[in-house]
């Protein structure tokens, strides 16, 4: 990634505090970084205080960004982690082992919604309605674009239990678009 001259001076001035420097990221970030947590903890108070604590959290931290990833990454991965982090708090999302769930899955299987001609409406919506760790595992899976690996360690389970569970949340996402 290549910063230029004058986002390497703003991100600069926000590690040395420059709170002009953190506006003109913060006015950059919050609306995006909003979103990604509405859609997982879908509350939009909620949503507006994890942004907020995201944003003083990568404030605070941003020494330990190696600008090698980008700041809109970084950010994400913080504001992800604080909003599971939330639902864990709030005991919405259950938690289960993978010896809960041993029997194996065909990962062959997926949900083909071109195909289907499923606009990204009635997905959204099918979504909503699936039980709040489906809907957490897609949101990041197919919303966010994060890999199996990235997911499991946010979510702290194990690759396997994460490849079950993104195909057990397509199987039931699958059987509520065709109810629609």
């Amino acid at each position: 990634m290549n910063l230029t001259k004058t986002d390497n001076e703003v991100f600069d001035l926000c590690e040395k505090g420059d709170r002009r420097a953190q506006m003109r990221i913060y006015n950059n970030y919050a609306k995006s970084m909003y979103h990604v947590a509405l859609r997982i903890v879908n509350d939009r108070a909620q949503a507006e205080d994890i942004m907020q604590e995201s944003m003083i959290t990568a404030f605070t931290k941003i020494s330990q960004w190696n600008r090698e990833a980008t700041f809109g990454s970084w950010l994400k991965r913080i504001v992800i982690n604080n909003s599971l982090t939330h639902l864990r708090k709030d005991k919405k999302m259950p938690t289960t082992s993978f010896e809960d769930h041993h029997d194996h899955v065909d990962e062959t299987q997926g949900v083909d919604m071109e195909e289907a001609s499923w606009t990204a409406k009635k997905v959204l919506v099918a979504m909503n309605e699936l039980k709040g760790n489906y809907k957490e595992i897609l949101t990041l899976s197919l919303i966010e674009g994060m890999d199996n690996e990235e997911i499991a360690q946010i979510m702290g389970i194990s690759n396997g239990m994460c490849r079950t569970t993104i195909s057990r949340a397509k199987t039931s996402l699958k059987n509520k678009l065709e109810a629609i």
